[in-house]
């Protein structure tokens, strides 16, 4: 079932990718963190979004049962969390000053700055936090939403699909 749940959860591993190069390249590029560069690409909103949608699509679309969504939100909140914490250590170990060291982003006071060590212990945190996030969001998604999702032989039209 981990390998069916892979293959269907494809496009959001590769959104989150690119969400998280995205965010790491903007404080690169100079754009302040607030009030607006924190706001453009939030992995944690990305894995909100992707965890609610395709726990939604999770049973229609990808036939899996409450177990198979289960395993869709901790795909990819753990997912998104390991980004995040390889995010951070490459900040560190190359010294720079990206949103993933950021302060606000470490939930430390302002203007302090955290050792290494403390927060690679902090993301770590975010390693278990991240999947039981993703699993308690997709099963909201197919609880509240999964109806509304199509069927993968849902032609629309009442046709049979070809």
């Amino acid at each position: 079932m981990l390998l069916r749940v892979l293959r269907f959860v494809r496009l959001p591993l590769v959104l989150l990718v690119i969400w998280t190069i995205a965010r790491f390249s903007l404080a690169l590029a100079g754009v302040p963190y607030a009030p607006r560069g924190n706001a453009m690409f939030s992995v944690v909103a990305m894995t909100i979004i992707c965890a609610l949608i395709y726990g939604a699509m999770s049973n229609r679309v990808g036939n899996f049962n409450w177990v198979g969504t289960i395993l869709v939100g901790v795909v990819i909140g753990l997912f998104a969390q390991i980004l995040i914490f390889t995010a951070t250590l490459v900040s560190y170990a190359a010294n720079l000053d990206t949103y993933f060291t950021h302060w606000d982003a470490l939930n430390i006071p302002e203007g302090t700055t955290m050792p290494m060590a403390r927060a690679m212990t902090a993301r770590a945190g975010g390693l278990l936090a991240g999947p039981i996030m993703g699993t308690i969001i997709a099963l909201i998604g197919r609880a509240v939403f999964g109806k509304l999702a199509p069927r993968c032989d849902d032609a629309g039209d009442g046709a049979r699909p070809s």
